[in-house]
């Protein structure tokens, strides 16, 4: 393979490239010898020095010119101009120039003489420090090389993972087992309850009529995209680019296999021979199946889990993609197109009295829905979870870090209480696999019917409850519409703060081309030009949303609810039955449903059995990783979000992938929604990990409240965080981080015959799995979270290395193997272009923010309820003084019964988080404020420093604070040693294989 070729070609330049520096360090030392023999010779200063100054010359390989006619002076000649040490050569010149003058100025002292002659001594000493690190760089590549290929774990399978059940190393063979059993052993769902399931959810068999509209018209925006795929010539050089590009990004492809697409891209010829074989190949996309085996493996991953990995043929890879890239865009502009259908999906914000509104208006002027927290709480569920797992665009990178993955903890404690409702045990609780199935099978068709029945009554009562409403409102906004739209455009800049507020603290991301965009409402703004770039950033901000929420709610209202879980090994588990179901009820044709099931069953093969081993085809859940798996799943869970918002009347189901979340101030919202949940969970045939799974209720005075009985008995945890259900604030379980040192300490020691091996390991579990899973620091978490993440960190390194630390272990095992002392601090810290090691430093990220993050988060809210009082005042004096602005009112000759008589603060602030405030630390604000990640204070360098910085590739803005930190904090040490901040010249460094290694993910043993 093109890989295979490139790869012994990059070992064979490095050999070379050693060779040569060998070579030059030899030359150098020579010449260094001989000059420092002739000096120890030489008794005058004025002397000593000229051939000080010819030797460094010759050491340097500095171009001189030959000397004039009658020079009859030995040495080297005038430099040339044009070096590749220009200081060096200013110095020397000037040192000549220097010494001209000291041969005939006696005002020239010993001391100054003595200065100059140590200041070349000190450039050769530089040089042979130089060299010796260069070497030593050399001898780490050759070891990491020869570890490498002493390694007896192949690395020809792809990286397509399955998320199955985590498991412990000791239960590898177990794993296999149980995913064997659960992949190649079908389970039916049955087809018939979950289509009366769907059918009533979405309102074909109900009164939702508007979101039975909106699914008619979904059905013909998937008839009318399977046209498009019908077209002839889909495949060509644009086409296949952004493919390509796309499978090289993924973790879809082994290294060898992505360096063959990458050659793929290189050559034009061969891109038009493959699309001429995909044109035909989805042209008779109806005879389409795999190769006659599919390749697995079994590896371990960062967090103690086991995964599934699959080798795949490139064209049907390429396949693959582009159809599952295309289904990916299309559903998610097609679900988003249904939110937003007129009716069909209920808002989180109920209505408003009528009557409210208008006395609203007339105390305090027009009233804008917009920039409130409300509209921020939909505008950030739609712009950051909705669908999130979906493409916008053909072509979105992952920029995730290896090691960015969620912690396992071990199954938590119960609390044991009887169910009052006798909620089945399948609720919220996993039960053994061997009764999973018959439990589901039984529950399937009372979940439907039940489910049923609950939607008829509930759209019942909302119709009662809303018609007088809608009616005076409809009648009212219509007469007033254009004059509401003048009078808010006149009135907006006499606000304070009339500016929508900016964005909260997302990275971001390239602008997505979606539905999302074209959305027009009265209520919010969705912008997807700022999401969360990875799942793992994602994931974090959720947690910074929730502990936001738990501070607003517990102030405001006195009480809130969350509960949480993900399904147990869902893509493993889905049940085939299910996803063809689900499928053909938003309208797909027999033709693609045939596709997808030949998809689903693909024939399986573990790569270390015999051959005489058949593969068997998969009965059971889809392949990782997958864009069509995405569909597979997210078409399922699509269903799951409206279940929720349609049973709880507008609630929010925070879901990323499989993991959910959904909270309220209202305890009968999350009652109402986790029934919802379950109902979903017994229909479609998926299962609630317990492991996940938990609710708290959290208080204003932390008083005992009754949590209901059909919520899930549980802690709220991610990663290695566990909220305190008293306080509602996250805390790190340090038991479960025991479990991860002892883990490291294996992996370490695993890593020991490789330095760089020993730091990319080091990098990614104590450097980013450690700290990801410690969540990051944000305003509503406080900086006590960042005090016990750095008192954590410090925990783990004094377990791993007792009285010592990282830095001592590296140098004591650089001076045994290598036997260099006095190795600099900074020579492991600095960037590999610099000739560094680049070990992390996880402590310095976090000293940066520790003084930025709000030191008590609860006291802004406290500062909220001063300011809102103040406002109250203003909002009195004004309407007294007769200046209220009514003009944008939709009943502008309303006047209530107490006209005379200012609304009470009770009445003022009922609606605080529906409508936009406008005064200094209004809601809105504390809300974005809690949000926000405060960047890390920056230290200040000096210019040559920050060009150096500059220079190196790679280098994002958040790493270049990283990196100015640790110049700093090292540089002055470095500086005197080296010269400066690089430690060895570029050229003389072996970069491509050490590039090669940093891009190669970390082989966990296990």
């Amino acid at each position: 393979m093109a890989s295979t070729v490139f790869s012994e070609t990059l070992q064979s330049i490095t050999t070379t490239k050693l060779t040569e520096l060998s070579k030059k360090r030899s030359i150098f030392e020579e010449h260094k010898a001989s000059l420092l023999l002739a000096t120890e010779s030489e008794s005058d200063q004025k002397q000593r020095l000229g051939v000080l100054v010819d030797g460094v010359k010759k050491c340097f390989a500095i171009k001189t010119a030959p000397r004039k006619r009658g020079d009859r002076r030995g040495g080297a000649g005038r430099i040339v101009h044009g070096n590749n040490d220009p200081k060096l050569e200013v110095m020397l010149k000037n040192l000549e120039r220097f010494l001209d003058q000291a041969k005939y100025d006696p005002s020239i002292s010993p001391k100054l003489l003595q200065d100059w002659e140590d200041s070349l001594l000190k450039r050769l000493n530089v040089q042979s420090l130089k060299y010796q690190y260069a070497t030593l760089y050399g001898e780490l590549v050759t070891e990491w090389l020869g570890a490498e290929k002493a390694s007896s774990l192949p690395d020809n399978i792809s990286e397509t993972s399955e998320g199955f059940e985590k498991v412990k190393p000791a239960e590898r063979d177990e794993s296999r087992i149980a995913w064997e059993k659960l992949v190649f052993e079908p389970f039916e769902t049955d087809e018939v309850a979950i289509s009366e399931y769907l059918r009533a959810l979405f309102g074909e068999t109900g009164d939702n009529k508007q979101g039975f509209k909106a699914l008619q018209k979904l059905h013909k925006e998937v008839e009318a995209f399977e046209a498009t795929l019908s077209a002839p010539n889909q495949f060509d050089d644009t086409v296949l680019r952004w493919t390509i590009n796309g499978l090289i990004a993924s973790v879809l492809l082994s290294d060898e296999k992505r360096g063959a697409l990458k050659d793929f891209l290189g050559s034009p010829v061969i891109l038009a021979e493959i699309a001429d074989v995909l044109n035909m190949r989805i042209a008779d996309i109806s005879d389409w199946s795999w190769d006659d085996e599919v390749l697995i493996e079994q590896r371990r991953q960062v967090t103690g889990s086991y995964r599934i990995y699959i080798d795949e043929e490139l064209l049907q890879a390429i396949f693959l993609q582009y159809v599952g890239v295309k289904w990916c865009i299309f559903f998610k502009e097609a679900f988003v197109n249904f939110s937003n259908f007129d009716g069909a999906w209920t808002s989180l914000r109920p209505p408003i009295p009528l009557e409210d509104r208008q006395r609203r208006e007339y105390f305090l002027g027009a009233q804008q829905k917009k920039f409130s927290v409300q509209a921020k709480r939909q505008s950030v569920y739609k712009s950051v979870f909705f669908m999130s797992q979906l493409q916008d665009t053909t072509f979105e990178e992952n920029n995730s870090l290896e090691g960015e993955e969620e912690a396992n903890y071990e199954h938590a404690a119960k609390r044991q209480r009887s169910s009052a409702s006798g909620v089945p045990q399948s609720m919220g609780i996993v039960p053994p696999m061997q009764q999973m199935q018959q439990q589901q099978m039984m529950a399937q068709q009372q979940a439907a019917a039940q489910y049923q029945q609950q939607q008829q009554q509930q759209q019942q009562g909302q119709n009662r409850a809303n018609q007088d409403y809608q009616m005076q409102l409809m009648v009212l906004e219509q007469q007033n519409k254009r004059r509401l739209h003048m009078a808010r455009q006149e009135q907006l800049p006499m606000m304070q703060q009339g500016q929508a507020p900016g964005p909260v603290y997302m990275s971001p991301m390239h602008p997505g081309i979606g539905s999302h965009r074209n959305h027009q409402s009265d209520e919010y703004d969705v912008d997807l030009s700022y999401r969360p770039s990875t799942p793992m950033a994602t994931k974090q901000f959720l947690l910074h949303l929730l502990s936001t929420e738990v501070l607003l709610n517990t102030r405001l209202h006195g009480d809130f609810t969350c509960s949480r879980s993900e399904f147990q090994s869902f893509s493993p588990s889905l049940p085939h039955s299910t996803i063809t179901t689900v499928l053909s009820f938003f309208g797909l044709s027999d033709r693609w449903l045939g596709f997808f099931r030949k998809f689903l069953e693909a024939p399986l093969k573990f790569a270390a059995d015999d051959s005489s081993v058949a593969p068997k085809p998969r009965k059971r859940g889809v392949p990782g990783s997958h864009a069509l798996s995405t569909i597979c799943g997210e078409a399922i869970l699509f269903c799951l979000d409206y279940a929720v918002n349609q049973n709880t009347n507008g609630a929010q189901l925070y879901r990323m992938h499989d993991d959910f979340w959904i909270w309220s101030s209202s305890h009968e919202t999350v009652v109402k929604g986790w029934a919802a949940i379950t109902t979903f969970a017994n229909t479609t045939g998926v299962t609630l990990n317990h492991a996940k799974t938990g609710t708290v209720r959290i208080t204003k005075e932390a008083k005992p409240f009754n949590v209901d009985p059909s919520l899930p008995v549980g802690e709220i945890r991610w990663g290695f965080l566990v909220m305190d259900p008293s306080s509602g604030r996250f805390v790190i379980d340090q038991d479960m981080v025991d479990t991860h040192i002892l883990e490291l300490q294996c992996q370490l020691a695993e890593k020991d015959k490789s330095v760089f091996s020993w730091i990319q390991a080091w990098n990614t579990y104590a450097g980013t799995f450690f700290k990801s899973n410690f969540g990051t620091a944000a305003n509503c978490f406080g900086q006590e979270h960042v005090d016990m993440m750095l008192s954590t960190m410090t925990r783990i390194q004094k377990r791993i290395f007792s009285d010592s630390n990282v830095i001592e272990y590296l140098k004591n095992t650089l001076r045994e193997r290598f036997g260099i002392a006095d190795i600099p601090d900074g020579f492991l810290y600095f960037p590999t272009g610099l000739g560094g090691l680049e070990l992390q430093n996880p402590f310095i990220g976090l000293v940066q923010v520790r003084n930025a993050v709000f030191e008590q988060p609860a006291s802004v809210l406290d500062d909220f309820f001063e300011a809102e009082a103040n406002a109250y005042h203003r909002a009195k004096t004004l309407f007294h003084n007769g200046s209220v602005n009514r003009n944008g009112n939709l009943e502008p000759t309303f006047r209530p019964a107490d006209s005379r008589t200012f609304m009470s603060m009770e009445e003022y602030t009922k609606y605080r988080e529906e409508y936009y405030c406008g005064y200094e630390g209004d809601l809105l604000s504390v809300y974005n404020d809690l949000l926000q990640k405060p960047g890390p204070e920056d230290v200040d360098i000096s210019a040559d420093e920050e060009i150096v910085l500059d220079g190196l590739s790679g280098i994002n803005e958040q790493d270049k604070g990283y990196m100015k930190w640790v110049a700093l904090l090292y540089g002055p040490d470095m500086v005197e040693r080296f010269g400066g901040l690089k430690i060895v010249e570029k050229g003389l460094l072996p970069m491509g294989m050490v590039t090669l290694f940093r891009s190669g993910r970390v082989k966990w043993q296990g």
